[in-house]
C-alpha cells in the first residue's frame, strides 16, 4: 500500500472519528482516565514522600509529653489540630542550659482566621530559614508575623492586625480574642510554615488565658461603655469590645497566673550541637518518665511505609480498572467494527485494497490512543506542578 493511499486512510479514519464526536470523545476520556490515575497518583505520592521525609530529616529530635509520637510529629511540623499533651516550659530553659542542643518550644493550641497560630521563638525562624521579606520579626507580645500563604488569601500586611479564634462561646476559662499585631510577612517556603502564624510564646499564654491585661474601663471615653456600677466598681456595657489588643499601655499590666517556666508547651524542637550531644541528650531524656524524646524521620518512615502499602493496594485496584477499561473501548471498537461492515463492504468494491481496510481501523485506534495519552501526560504535567506543600494539604 503506498504512502498516499495510507494518507487518504488515515484522513477517512479522522472524518469518521469527527463525525461520531461524543462517541469519540467518551472512548478518549475514558482510556486517558485509566491511563492518568495509576500516573497521577504514583507522581504525587512521590512527590509528597519527598516533601514529608524532607521536613522530617532536618528536625533532629522531638520532645513532648508521653503519648503518641506520630501525632507528636504531625502536630509539630505540620500544625495539624492535634489534641496533645503539654509539658512545662522549663524544659526548654534546662535543655538550653545543658549546652547540649538549641530548644525551640512550640504551643499550638489556637487559631486565627482559622489558620494555627505558633508560639515559639524567632530562633524559630532561623532554624527553618524563615526569612521576613516585607516588616520585621515579633519581638513584644501581642506580634506577630505571617506566613506568605495566610498574607495572600487574607490580604493582611505589616501594619495590619488579624483576631484570633475564640475556642469556645461557653469557655469563660479563657480570655476575649486577641487582636495581633503584624509586624512582618515571611517569605514563601512552600512549607506548612508559609500557613501558620507566628507569635512569641507569651502571645499564645495570653490566648490561652494564662496571662491578662487590665483594661480600665473608667479611662474610656465612651460614655456607653459604662451600664452602670456595683458598690462603686464600674460595670461595662456591650459598647466595650470583646476582645483584648496589648498596646504598649497595656502591656505594662501584662501578669502570667504562675510562673513563665511552669506555663505548658505541646513540644520542643531540639537541635543538638553535634552527634555526640544529641546521643548524650537522647539518653538522658530516655530515662525520664515525664517526656518523651521523638525521632521525626523514623516516625514519618514507619507512617509511609503504612502509606505505601495502602497506595500498592490502590495501585493494583487502579491498574485492574484500567484493564478493564481498556477491554470495554475494544469491545466497542469490535461492535463499531460490525456496525460498519456495509461501508467497509463499499470500500472493498470501489477496489480499495484490504490493507486500506486495515489501515483505516488502525489509524482510528492510533489516534485514539494518542489523544487519550495526551490527556493523560497533560493531567501529570498539572500535578508535577503543584507546590510540595499543596501535595501535603490535599493528602491531609
Amino acid at each position: 500500500m503506498s504512502s498516499r493511499a495510507s494518507l487518504h486512510a488515515c484522513g477517512l479514519a479522522w472524518k469518521h472519528l469527527s463525525f461520531h464526536g461524543v462517541r469519540s470523545g467518551i472512548l478518549v476520556l475514558s482510556l486517558a482516565i485509566s491511563i492518568a490515575l495509576p500516573l497521577v497518583m504514583q507522581s504525587l505520592v512521590s512527590r509528597g514522600e519527598q516533601a514529608t521525609t524532607s521536613r522530617a530529616s532536618v528536625t533532629p529530635l522531638l520532645l513532648g509529653a508521653p503519648g503518641g509520637s506520630v501525632d507528636l510529629v504531625l502536630g509539630a511540623l505540620w500544625f495539624l489540630p492535634e489534641e496533645l499533651k503539654t509539658l512545662p516550659a522549663r524544659e526548654s530553659d534546662e535543655i538550653n542550659g545543658s549546652g547540649l542542643a538549641t530548644a525551640l518550644p512550640l504551643s499550638m493550641t489556637a487559631r486565627a482566621s482559622g489558620y494555627p497560630v505558633v508560639g515559639t521563638d524567632v530562633a524559630y525562624l532561623d532554624f527553618r530559614g524563615l526569612d521576613v521579606t516585607d516588616g520585621r520579626q515579633f519581638a513584644v507580645p501581642g506580634e506577630c508575623v505571617l506566613g506568605s500563604r495566610v498574607a495572600a488569601a487574607k490580604g493582611l500586611a505589616p501594619g495590619d492586625t488579624i483576631l484570633t479564634d475564640p475556642e469556645g462561646l461557653l469557655d469563660i476559662g479563657g480570655g476575649y480574642p486577641l487582636r495581633l499585631r503584624i509586624t512582618g510577612v515571611l517569605a514563601p517556603s512552600n512549607t506548612p510554615d508559609d500557613g501558620a502564624v507566628f507569635c512569641d510564646l507569651k502571645t499564645s499564654w495570653i490566648i490561652a488565658g494564662y496571662g491578662h491585661v487590665h483594661v480600665e474601663v473608667t479611662e474610656t471615653e465612651d460614655p456607653e461603655a459604662i451600664m452602670g456600677d456595683n458598690d462603686g466598681r464600674p460595670i461595662a456595657s456591650s459598647a466595650v469590645t470583646p476582645y483584648t489588643e496589648l498596646t504598649p499601655e497595656l502591656l505594662s499590666t501584662l501578669h502570667f497566673h504562675g510562673e513563665p517556666e511552669d506555663l505548658p508547651v505541646e513540644a520542643i524542637i531540639l537541635v543538638p550541637k553535634d552527634a555526640k550531644s544529641r546521643t548524650i541528650l537522647s539518653g538522658r531524656l530516655g530515662l525520664r518518665d515525664e517526656v518523651s524524646v521523638v525521632y521525626p524521620s523514623e516516625v514519618v518512615k514507619e507512617v509511609l511505609d503504612r502509606v505505601f502499602q495502602i497506595g500498592a493496594l490502590l495501585a493494583g485496584i487502579l491498574v485492574a480498572t484500567g484493564v478493564a477499561t481498556l477491554g470495554v473501548v475494544l469491545l466497542v471498537l469490535a461492535l463499531s467494527i460490525r456496525l460498519r461492515k456495509d461501508e467497509l463492504d463499499t470500500l472493498r468494491r470501489i477496489g480499495a485494497p484490504r490493507s486500506a481496510t486495515i489501515t483505516l481501523l488502525l489509524a482510528e485506534v492510533v489516534m485514539l490512543a494518542a489523544l487519550a495519552c495526551m490527556i493523560a501526560f497533560a493531567a501529570l504535567a498539572a500535578s508535577t506542578a503543584l507546590p510540595a506543600d499543596l501535595v501535603l494539604r490535599l493528602a491531609t
